[in-house]
Order: C-alpha cells, then structure tokens, then sequence
C-alpha cells in the first residue's frame, strides 16, 4: 500500500521495495527484507528466500469509491479475492506457485473497454456510454530454482493471466484477454564475495473485444482512440457488432551483480533490466481487416540495493533507482473499397502509416528503510521513499505538434510496528504521501475536431490533471494472526488507502474536493 504508486498509476511508477512489510505473518515481508534478490525477475531468486517451505490460502473483499480518478477507470469497484498458494525446498530445489480468481464488479465504466493493456497504449476502444459490468480474472503461476553444483544454480518461471469483461448496457461489450510469460535465468557464484546473474522473460497478450446492440433505433459511437483525445469514430449504424483484436509481444532481460563478502556486515545488488515489445489492434473480426493502430514500446531500468548491518538488532536498507521508458504510436490511414468482383465485399486500403504519438517517461527514485530486529525478526520499521518523475507526450495531427509535459516530486513516508498480543502478533501500519507539481505543466490536446465531437474537456483535461496534479495521500493497515494447530496460523487483515485531490483544477473544474478511497478486508490460513 503506497501513496506514490497511487498518484503513478498512469506513468513510471515509483515502486518501493518493501510493499510486503505489513505483512509480519507471511513470508513475503521476511524474504523481501532479508533476501536481497526478491524482486529480481530471475527464478534463482528462491534459492536465497530465509523462508523457504511455507503455504497461504486467503479470502479477502477490497471496494473503491470517490471520483478521483482516470476517464477510463470506474469509481466504485468491488472485488472478491481468492488465492492459494506456497513455497517449498526440496534438497537441489525451490519451487514457488500460486492460483487467484478475482471477481469484479463496477459502476459507471466509461472510455475505456480495454482489459491488461499497457496503461501508456494510446490505442483504447471506448465508447461515452457509463456502464455497469463485471470482470472475472483468474491467474497461476509457479517457478523452480535449481542447483547444478555449489556454484551454478538455473531456474524457469511460467505465469497465465485470462479475463473477461462484460456489461449490460448498449453498446455492450465483451472483452476476452489473456497474458502468458515464460522466464529463464540462471547465476554464477564467481568468487566468495560476488554472484553474477542473468535472466530472460518473453510475454504475449491475446485480446478480443466485441460490441453487441440490442436496441438498433439507438445510434452508438465507437471511440478508436490514437492518444490525446484524437480519434477515428464508428458508429452502431455502420456496425453494431464491432470487433477488435489485440496481439502483443514484450522481451525482458535482466542483469543482476551481487556482492557479499564472506562474514562482512554488507551486501549490495546492482540490477540493470530492459524491455521492448509491442501490442497491435486489428479490427473488423472476420468481415473485414482495419488496422487500428500500433504501439511500441521500451524501458531501461536500473537499481542498486545496500544492506547492512551493524548490531543484531539494527538493519538498513538504501535502495536508488533510475528508469527511462519511451513510446511510439503508429496510425495506419485507409480507405474503405468494394470488390465488385466478389459479391460487393467491402475491405480497408492501407494508404499511409504514420507516427502518430511518441512518449518519454523518466524518472529516479530513493529508499530508505530501518528496521529494528528482535530474535533476528522486525518489530519496528520505518521507511522514506522520494521519486522525481518526469512525462512527456507529443502528438501529431493536422493542427501539428501538441505537446504534453509535467514534473513531479513525491515523497513517502511509512512506520510499521509489530505486538506480541496473546498467543498471535498484531502488526499496524500507517502511511502517508505528498505528490506536487515543481514546475510549470504544459497541456495540449490533440482534438482535431470541434462541437459536440471535441473530448476535450470530458476525456483529455482529466486525464492530464489526474496525472500531474497535487494530492495528499493517508493509509493505514492491521493484520493480526495467531496459531490455531501446529504449524498452521489464522490471521485478519484489513487496510485503507485514501488519495485526496489538492490543487486549483486548472484543467479539470469536477476534480475540485475530491478523493478516492480503497479499503481491502480479508482472513488468510497459514501452513
């Protein structure tokens, strides 16, 4: 629970370290604070885990309410969670695994009927019609980490993501998506101070969205967005059951330097790790083919993490990191045809391809983390995470060049403490985060059109004050587990995030006294 990530969700996000720390009775907050690797992408990460044979079975409900949001995302959301999942060390290997489902349901959904997109895709199928649907997700997962000898250790990672989305109000669409990846990695101990890793991830996306109208006296626009508010309109009257498809393709790689000298109080890790792929839209099902756009993207990320230690009782962790991410939008002009010659078949020409958007998203980032140790174990934490962000969008249209820009500081703070009540541990956590403007935004639109058709003030000025303006952010969470067998725990948990809305509303008046809160309820079994 991160007040920056809140006000990221839309740009590079500024990740912390240790989203698990909450969580004294699961092995994420042990291994996440102990293991040095634990967010590297690379399987051999189990291998290092302090808690390597464990299970977790949870049921938790988590709502959304407020108006502090996106165009595209709704406002009141409800979400049952269910999860089952696990470590365990056998002699030469650590396996991990996991199954969740997740059901949604949300109030009205407008402008956006996208599903597991890259957010930065500026390629959305819409439509203005506010809508109440439901999602159903359901993902699994699992790794091995594997040692060859003392010094060689490899591993593999597979992971599966399918959803589907629908809603019940014309136009209705109905959104089908999956995300398979594969990883592979391995590393070499190459002294006994350092450790050299590599690690390799590809994942494909396969998605299908189709519109159905069952009242055809009412005519509907289909929205294909191309960023900025500029887009290609459809409509019901031409076809009521439009179809998109969307394919995708994102290479990973990872390198990863360790450094821990043998019986010294230190450890560091240097993890460098870039990315490119791409998600294409093609519309028309199997009536017809009409490109709807091509994005490309890439990311270069690089992070350092120093652990040390000077008494059993204190540990510090300094984490700095810095990530530039960038975009290309390319957009396919075409002109409708009929084949005379076969039945009057109607399909698209493809007459130019042009970069239509380009984006560049920086940002640097620095952690601090203190950790007060009892019996080798956290009672008290208290952690200050700053990030600087900077976002920059071009588009380009028959007005020329529009041009979006924005700098923001944000900065974190979080304080955590764990009581021994009873038999069980009570862990409690209060956060609290900031997010400004330190220099003058640049807005745009890239709205060629006007009147009625212009989105301007009801899609492109929200969109860019959520992203760049100021907020507050405070949350708070309590989680208490004790014993109920050997070896088996029952634990409660419940959290609260709330983001409120503090600046002038420049660009977007309905954002003025604003907020959004997420609270998350739930009980979990430990065994």
């Amino acid at each position: 629970m991160l007040c920056v990530m809140a006000a990221s969700a839309a740009q590079v996000a500024a990740q912390t370290e240790f989203d698990n720390a909450a969580k004294q009775g699961h092995e994420g907050a042990v291994n996440e604070l102990f293991n040095i690797r634990y967010h590297s992408i690379n399987p051999t990460r189990l291998a290092y885990n302090r808690i390597q044979t464990t299970g977790e079975a949870f049921v938790s409900y988590d709502l959304t309410r407020g108006d502090f949001h996106d165009a595209g995302t709704a406002g009141n959301v409800n979400n049952i969670n269910v999860q089952l999942g696990g470590l365990h060390h056998f002699d030469r290997i650590d396996v991990s695994g996991y199954i969740r489902y997740i059901n949604t349901s949300y109030k009205n959904q407008v402008w956006n009927s996208t599903l597991f997109l890259i957010p930065k895709n500026p390629f959305v199928l819409a439509d203005s019609v506010a809508s109440n649907g439901n999602a159903e997700t359901f993902a699994m997962g699992a790794e091995f980490a594997y040692r060859f000898t003392k010094n060689i250790k490899g591993g593999l990672g597979a992971g599966l993501t399918v959803g589907s989305m629908s809603d019940q109000t014309d136009p209705r669409p109905k959104t089908n998506t999956s995300r398979f990846n594969i990883t592979a990695g391995a590393d070499a101990t190459l002294s006994s101070a350092w450790v050299l890793g590599l690690a390799a991830r590809l994942e494909l996306l396969s998605s299908n969205l189709s519109y159905t109208v069952v009242n055809p006296l009412i005519n509907h626009r289909y929205f294909l967005l191309k960023g900025m508010g500029d887009y290609y309109r459809r409509s019901s009257s031409e076809d009521s059951g439009y179809q998109r498809d969307y394919k995708g393709t994102t290479f990973s790689g990872e390198l990863s330097v360790t450094f821990k000298p043998s019986g010294s109080p230190f450890q560091n890790i240097v993890l460098l790790k870039a990315s490119a792929g791409n998600e294409k839209a093609t519309d028309g099902g199997s009536a017809y083919t009409f490109k709807g756009g091509d994005y490309y993207f890439s990311c270069l990320n690089v992070k350092d993490r120093l652990m040390f230690s000077h008494n059993e009782r204190m540990l510090h962790n300094i984490i700095l990191g810095a990530e530039i991410a960038n975009g290309n939008s390319d957009w396919y002009d075409q002109k409708k045809l009929t084949d005379t010659q076969h039945g009057n078949i109607s399909y698209y020409e493809v007459l130019r391809k042009t970069r239509i958007q380009k984006q560049k998203d920086m940002a640097v980032t620095a952690e601090y983390r203190f950790d007060h140790l009892t019996d080798g174990q956290c009672d008290f934490y208290a952690s200050l995470l700053t990030a600087l962000t900077n976002n920059t969008l071009k588009h380009y249209n028959d007005n020329g060049t529009q041009k979006q820009q924005w700098t923001n500081l944000a900065l974190n703070l979080t304080v955590g403490k764990h009581f021994i009540i009873g038999n069980g541990i009570l862990s409690a956590q209060i956060t609290t985060g900031y997010v400004t403007p330190i220099k003058d935004r640049q807005f745009a639109t890239g709205t060629n059109v006007t009147g009625s058709d212009d989105i301007t003030g009801i899609y492109v000025t929200r969109q860019f004050e959520y992203a760049s303006a100021k907020r507050i952010c405070l949350g708070g969470s309590a989680d208490y587990c004790f014993p109920v067998a050997k070896d088996v725990r029952l634990g409660l948990f419940g959290k609260v995030l709330s983001t409120s809305y503090k600046d002038d509303a420049q660009y977007y008046a309905y954002f003025k006294s604003t907020s959004l809160t997420r609270g998350e309820f739930g009980v979990y079994v430990n065994f």
